[in-house]
């Protein structure tokens, strides 16, 4: 008798993705407030480094370095992680 396979099984390189996505939204949650506002203003809500500057309270040089302080932060996570699995055409 043949064995299909589970549909409840999920594919290799959908786990792969799954993995990296709680990696990134656990590293992104466990940022400074001050660094995963600005990086989530610039990545996810497409704001410039200069739209981010224009509010309240802080300038160029604050958002600018927060994205470089949150992006280090987030690389480490991933490293400490085990890093990213290659994704396909790599």
């Amino acid at each position: 008798m043949r064995r299909w396979p589970s549909p409840l099984r999920r594919h290799p390189r959908r786990s792969a993705e799954d993995r990296q996505r709680r990696i990134l939204v656990r590293a992104i949650r466990r940022l400074p407030r001050d660094y995963r506002d600005v990086f989530v203003l610039h990545r996810f809500a497409g704001m410039s480094l200069e739209q981010i500057a224009e509010h309240p309270g802080i300038d160029q040089q604050a958002v600018e370095t927060r994205l470089t302080e949150a992006l280090v932060r987030l690389s480490r996570a991933v490293d400490e992680a085990g890093g990213w699995e290659p994704s396909e055409g790599q």
